[in-house]
């Protein structure tokens, strides 16, 4: 246990001019001391907390760019990232600013190969779509929520789409980016379960 008020100043050496008188004579100056102390420490710890949000997405990221054995996953990948965005910046939008988002987005381009930028507009625009109503989802149930979010992927995947056949000057199939829609929306719940869960322990 951590020695407390003026048993911690006789246990260490007293370099200060006037040794002991002036230990004795400034009380106020070691509690001024103990309060910086305890204000750095309690800055720090918040400080820390706030990091969950980018520490949990980052490791979604990589989620997303984890190439898993199965024959066509790749093109159909679940997209944790953006699951990520939209849940805090539900819950905890000042903790998933936009440019936090881009950041994000422009990590996922980097590990997927996509065309740098798709990925991080997109999380960009997802989140300023759902923090508009972000109160509104926390004042529903799931389900609404769920809902919205549905909405959010399918927009998402049509503009992946869109971007795509743009940059490569051909109409290409809809059906890859409809299809990872759909894994996104599905493992929604089980995101929202495990980071709430976080969330209400951490933060």
């Amino acid at each position: 246990m951590r020695p407390r008020g003026g048993l911690r100043w006789r246990l260490a050496p007293d370099f200060r001019r006037g040794g002991r008188a002036a230990r004795a004579a400034s009380p106020g100056a070691r509690e001024a001391a103990g309060a910086v102390t305890d204000g750095l420490s309690q800055r720090l710890d918040r400080f820390a907390r706030n990091l969950l949000p980018a520490f949990l997405s980052v490791i979604l990221v990589l989620l997303s760019a984890v190439p898993f054995s199965i024959p066509g996953y790749g093109q159909v990948a679940a997209n944790w990232a953006l699951m990520a965005v939209v849940y805090w910046a539900v819950y905890r939008p000042e903790l998933m600013p936009n440019v936090l988002a881009f950041a994000l987005g422009l990590f996922l381009d980097i590990l997927v190969g996509t065309p740098p930028g798709l990925n991080a507009l997109l999380l960009v625009l997802a989140r300023a779509a759902v923090v508009t109503q972000a109160r509104v989802f926390r004042g529903t149930s799931f389900p609404v929520l769920w809902c919205g979010f549905a909405l959010v992927a399918l927009a998402a995947a049509m503009l992946t789409w869109l971007l795509s056949s743009a940059l490569s000057l051909t109409a290409l199939t809809p059906d890859p980016v409809l299809y990872q829609a759909g894994l996104t929306v599905a493992l929604f719940p089980f995101l929202v379960w495990a980071q709430a869960r976080l969330h209400n322990a951490v933060l």
